[in-house]
C-alpha cells in the first residue's frame, strides 16, 4: 500500500510539474519547477566530484611526526624571557587526491602547523620532530618548485587583468614553456579556478580603485597565481576569509577540484559553512597547539560521540567541534573546565594512535601507489628575461593608472602655474635678485616633497606583492629593483612640463644652454629624492615612513643653503651637506642662475645693499667656488648611494624563513647550530 501511495504521490508531482513548465514555457520564462531541479543538479554535481585513485599525477605525501614549535617571548616591561610552546608533538599526514583542513579556535597553533609542513616557518623559534615527503626528507629543490603556498591577503597588482597576472607569473616561473603552451596552461587553471567569465577582468584593489573582480575571486586569482607552477602540494592560510558563504564555497569548491587530479591540497580554516565542510576529506583538530583529531571528516562526529560528545541534530559539525575545543577564559571555573576538556580529547587522541595510525595509512597508500614520479622542470626565467617582463608590468600597471596618471600631472601644471603667475617676469633689479632665489628655493622644496612622499605611497602598496612574489620564487630582489627603477623614469615626463613653463614664463637666465641645465639639475634632485622615499618605504612601516618623509626634507633644507648661510654652519656639521640632495640642488641652480656669462643688476640709491653682479650674489650666499656639473654628477652618485642601501633594506625587511635543516628531531633541548647559523631569505 505504501508503494502504491508513493508511486501516485510521484505521478501527481510529475503531472503538475508538466502543467507548470506549461504555463511557464507560455510565459516565456522558467518554472518554478525547473529553478528548483536545476539547483539540484548543482548541488549533486558539487556533490559528486570523486577523488579516485587513478590521478592524473604522483602528488606528494606529507607526514610529520612529534612536531613541537616554541618561539621565545618576552612581557612588557620584563627583561626576562620566556618560553611558549606554540605546537605540542603533532603528528598526522597530508595525502595526494584529497583536502586536508586544519581547523582550530583561534591561536590554536594550525597556521603555525601549516608554515611548518610547507617551510615556512618564520626564523627565530626552535622546529623540532620530523616531515617527510614521500617518505623521504624534504627536498630544498622540490619544496621551493613544487609546493605552493597561498597567503590569506590577496596581494596582486590591481591593473593588471586576470589573465594577464596569470600569464606573467607562468612566463616567469616556467621559462622554458613556448608561447601557445602557456597560453594553454593560463587556459586550463582558468578552467580549473572557474575565472573564465572574468579573465579579461582587472584584478582590482579591495575597497578602492580600479574596481576589479569579486572577493572571492580574487582569492581564486590569489591561489591561480602558485599553480602556474603546477605544483605537488597546495597549503592556504585561511582562503576563506573575508568572503560571504557562497563565494568561500565556490573557493573551496576550486580546492577540490584541485586535488581531483592528484594534488595534495592543505588549508587552515577557521568556522566553515556544513556544505563546505562536506566536501573536506581528511580533519586535523588542534587546540592549545595539541592535537585532537586526525581522520576521515565525514567520521569526525562519529568519533566525538563515542567520546559522549553527541553533536545535536541540525547543527554544523564546524560549529560543535569550535564550541568544544576552544578554551574559555571568561572565568576561573570555565577556564580549568574547557582546558580539562582539551587535555581529555588530547589524551585519547595520542591513546587511540590517531596521528600514527594516519601516517601508517598515508606512507601505506604511498608505497602501493604505482604512479612514476612526476618530473620537474625547476627552470625559472634568467635574470634578463625577469628584467623584461617585470618592466613590462610596472609600465602596464602604471598606464592604466589613470587617476595617479592625470592627478600627478594635474599638481605638476598647478604649482608651475602658480610659480609662474607670482614670479612671472623677474627684472635686472635688487627687487629680482630676490625673486630669482625665492623662485628657486620654491622650486627646489616642490620637487623634493612631490618626488620622496609619493615614492612612499607608492612602493608601500607594491612592497607587500613584491615581498610575496619573492617568497614564492618568482624573482630575484636584482631584477626587480632594476626594473623598479627603470618604470620610475616615465613619472619624470610632467618635471619636463614643471621646467618649461617656470622657467621661460618667469624669466630665467634666457639661454638654450641655462635652460638645459636647469632641466637637468631637477631630474637628479628628483631621481635622488625619489630614491630616499624608496628607501624610507623600505626600510619602515608606511605610517614610519611617511611622518619621517618631510622631516627629513626639513633637515636637509636647514643645511642645503636656502635659510643658512654655508660658512655659517658649525664645522662640525659641514659633512651634512655632503648627503643633502638639496644643497646640491640649489646651490646648482643659483650657479646656473647668477654664474656664468656676466649679469648685471641695477641699484636704486635708497638701497642699503646692493649686489650689482651675479658674482656677488654667488658670494653671498658662499656659493662662489660651486660647479654645476660637480653638483649634478654629485646627485647621481647621491642617487646610486641611495638606491644602494634602499635596496639592502628591502631584502633585510622580507620574511626570513627557517631552513629546512633546521627541523631536528632532538627531544633534550639541545640547540640545533645549523639552525641557528643558516636560514632562508626571499
Amino acid at each position: 500500500m505504501r508503494v502504491v501511495h508513493q508511486s501516485y504521490a510521484q505521478t501527481v508531482r510529475k503531472g503538475r510539474s508538466v502543467a507548470t513548465r506549461r504555463r511557464a514555457d507560455a510565459m516565456g520564462r522558467p518554472s518554478a519547477e525547473d529553478v528548483r531541479e536545476a539547483y539540484a543538479r548543482e548541488a549533486l554535481h558539487r556533490a559528486s566530484t570523486t577523488l579516485g585513485a587513478n590521478h592524473a599525477r604522483a602528488g606528494a605525501t606529507f607526514a610529520f611526526e612529534r612536531l613541537r614549535y616554541e618561539v621565545e617571548t618576552t612581557r612588557d616591561g620584563e627583561k626576562a624571557t620566556t618560553t611558549k610552546t606554540i605546537l605540542r608533538d603533532v603528528t598526522g599526514s597530508a595525502r595526494p587526491g584529497e583536502v586536508l583542513a586544519l581547523m582550530g579556535p583561534t591561536g590554536s597553533g594550525k597556521t603555525s602547523l601549516l608554515n611548518a609542513l610547507a617551510g615556512r616557518t618564520p626564523l627565530g623559534g626552535t622546529l623540532r620532530g620530523t616531515i617527510t615527503v614521500d617518505d623521504a626528507g624534504r627536498d630544498e629543490t622540490f619544496m621551493r618548485e613544487k609546493v605552493a603556498y597561498v597567503m590569506q591577503e590577496e596581494l596582486l597588482f590591481p591593473f593588471l587583468s586576470v589573465e594577464e597576472t596569470l600569464t606573467l607569473h607562468c612566463r616567469l616561473r616556467r621559462a622554458r614553456l613556448s608561447e601557445a603552451e602557456v597560453a594553454a596552461s593560463v587556459e586550463e587553471i582558468v578552467a580549473e579556478l572557474g575565472l573564465a567569465k572574468v579573465r579579461a577582468s582587472p584584478v582590482g584593489r579591495p575597497g578602492g580603485l580600479p574596481r576589479g573582480v569579486s572577493g572571492g575571486e580574487r582569492k581564486r586569482v590569489n591561489i591561480g597565481v602558485e599553480m602556474v607552477g603546477d605544483p605537488e602540494a597546495l597549503f592556504l592560510d585561511e582562503p576563506t576569509s573575508g568572503l560571504d558563504s557562497f563565494q568561500a564555497q565556490r573557493v573551496v569548491y576550486a580546492l577540490r577540484q584541485l586535488a581531483a587530479v592528484g594534488r595534495t591540497v592543505v588549508c587552515t580554516i577557521h568556522q566553515p559553512r556544513s556544505s563546505i565542510y562536506g566536501m573536506f576529506d581528511q580533519l586535523l583538530l588542534i587546540s592549545e597547539g595539541r592535537l585532537l583529531y586526525i581522520g576521515e571528516a565525514k567520521d569526525a562526529v562519529g568519533y566525538f560521540a563515542s567520546l559522549r560528545f553527541e553533536c545535536p541534530n541540525l547543527t554544523n559539525p564546524a560549529d560543535y567541534f569550535m564550541d568544544i575545543t576552544s578554551l574559555d577564559a571568561r572565568n576561573p571555573e570555565r577556564e580549568k573546565s574547557s582546558r580539562e576538556r582539551i587535555e581529555f580529547f588530547a589524551t585519547e587522541a595520542m591513546t587511540r594512535r590517531l596521528g600514527e595510525k594516519a601516517v601508517a595509512s598515508a606512507l601505506e597508500q604511498h608505497r602501493a601507489r604505482s604512479a612514476a614520479p612526476t618530473e620537474y622542470d625547476p627552470t625559472h626565467a634568467s635574470w634578463i628575461q625577469q628584467f623584461v617582463l617585470l618592466v613590462r608590468r610596472g609600465f602596464i600597471n602604471q598606464r592604466r593608472d589613470f587617476i595617479g596618471v592625470r592627478v600627478t600631472l594635474a599638481l605638476e601644471m598647478m604649482y608651475a602655474l602658480i610659480v609662474s603667475a607670482l614670479f612671472r617676469g623677474v627684472g635686472h633689479d635688487q627687487k629680482g635678485v630676490q625673486d630669482r632665489i625665492g623662485c628657486l628655493f620654491f622650486v627646489v622644496l616642490n620637487v623634493a616633497y612631490t618626488s620622496a612622499l609619493p615614492a612612499i605611497n607608492v612602493f608601500a602598496g607594491e612592497k607587500g606583492i613584491v615581498v610575496r612574489e619573492r617568497a614564492s620564487g618568482a624573482y630575484k630582489w636584482s631584477s626587480y629593483y632594476m626594473s623598479k627603477y627603470v618604470t620610475e623614469l616615465p613619472r619624470l615626463i610632467p618635471r619636463l612640463i614643471f621646467c618649461a613653463l617656470v622657467y621661460w614664463i618667469v624669466g630665467l637666465r634666457k639661454t638654450q644652454y641655462n635652460f638645459w641645465i636647469f632641466v637637468a639639475i631637477i631630474i637628479a634632485e628628483a631621481m635622488s629624492l625619489t630614491a630616499l622615499g624608496l628607501l624610507m618605504a623600505s626600510a619602515m612601516p608606511i605610517g614610519a615612513a611617511l611622518a619621517l618623509g618631510p622631516a627629513c626634507i626639513t633637515i636637509f633644507t636647514l643645511f642645503g643653503g636656502i635659510y643658512l648661510n654655508i660658512d655659517s654652519i658649525p664645522a662640525g656639521a659641514r659633512w651634512i651637506r655632503f648627503m643633502d640632495p638639496i644643497f646640491y640642488a640649489y646651490s646648482a641652480l643659483v650657479s646656473n642662475e647668477f654664474g656664468g656669462d656676466p649679469i648685471a643688476f641695477s641699484c636704486e640709491s635708497s638701497t642699503t645693499r646692493c649686489l650689482e653682479t651675479g658674482a656677488a650674489v654667488l658670494e653671498l650666499y658662499a656659493f662662489e667656488d660651486v660647479k654645476v656639473g660637480i653638483q649634478i654628477m654629485a646627485q647621481y652618485l647621491l642617487q646610486i648611494g641611495i638606491h644602494f642601501f634602499a635596496f639592502n633594506a628591502l631584502r633585510r625587511t622580507s620574511k626570513q624563513y627557517m631552513p629546512l635543516s633546521a627541523l631536528t628531531g632532538n627531544r633534550d633541548g639541545d640547540d640545533d647550530p645549523v639552525a641557528k647559523k643558516d636560514f632562508q631569505t626571499v
